[in-house]
């Protein structure tokens, strides 16, 4: 079989592959990453049909080969950083509030993804009744409420006093939950300079840790509840399509500063 026909097959394979995923609820990121795989093969092949004749088309493939494996090399990086990290260190910390990272909310009812942090957050809060609680998120496409309100009412629903939740609907990224939360605390009688938890989904930590750190807090400032995926077959293809989406939106907030919540 020919080069170019490997280039083709491989590239058949995952055009189908990523067909297949985009059906799939919750993994889309992992389908169009297929997609592009598939689109760099058929250059390939036309590029090794080219090279036959076309000295330039020999140099664009040793560029688009020296891209692809630099990138690649580069995103092994970012995702060993996002899977090291993908763990919480609140456990024994001393915390004045506690802030829970908004996720999304299909029209009033809270996504799979927020409902994991909901969850975690109300097992950290089981034997602290006293600690305030900061719920962050505003009201984005396909939802009906804030995802703040979304929070508030879930925690109320299973328990939580609804005097010691404060709600924060202006933030619309990682960056924002946090400074929008700290603008907040004095007015709940906080020192902003006081440690405090914060609750994500475990993939997210690293980034979290990341802006908080950007934001001039330390490790003894800011401290993690991560929010873990229920298991089976299908919730552990769901983490790993967050992990490997994380670790794009890490990238870019390391190399461009923006804070990028795909």
């Amino acid at each position: 079989m020919s080069r170019q026909k490997v280039f083709w097959y491989l590239a058949a394979v995952c055009a189908v592959a990523g067909t297949l995923l985009n059906r799939v609820s919750g993994v889309r990121f992992t389908a169009l990453l297929f997609w592009c795989a598939c689109g760099a093969l058929i250059c390939y092949a036309f590029l090794d049909l080219a090279a036959a004749k076309r000295r330039w088309a020999v140099w664009c493939r040793r560029i688009l080969t020296g891209v692809i494996a630099l990138g690649f090399a580069f995103f092994l990086v970012i995702e060993t950083i996002v899977l090291r990290g993908a763990q919480g260190d609140a456990d024994g910390a001393e915390a004045s509030c506690v802030l829970i990272l908004g996720a999304g909310v299909n029209g009033t009812v809270p996504s799979l993804t927020l409902r994991t942090r909901l969850d975690a957050a109300l097992d950290y809060l089981a034997d602290k009744p006293d600690i305030p609680v900061i719920v962050s998120g505003c009201q984005g496409q396909g939802e009906d409420i804030t995802e703040a309100e979304c929070m508030a009412r879930y925690l109320t629903a299973h328990g939580l006093d609804a005097s010691r939740i404060r709600k924060e609907e202006r933030a619309t990224s990682t960056r924002t939950n946090f400074v929008y939360t700290l603008a907040l605390l004095p007015e709940l009688g906080i020192d902003p300079a006081q440690p405090f938890v914060f609750v994500t989904s475990d993939y997210h930590v690293a980034r979290a840790n990341y802006i908080t750190k950007k934001l001039g807090m330390t490790e003894e400032n800011a401290h993690a509840v991560a929010a873990k995926m229920p298991r089976g077959a299908y919730y552990a293809l769901l983490n790993a399509n967050f992990s490997v989406r994380e670790a794009f939106a890490l990238a870019n907030e390391m190399l461009l500063g923006v804070d990028l919540d795909i």
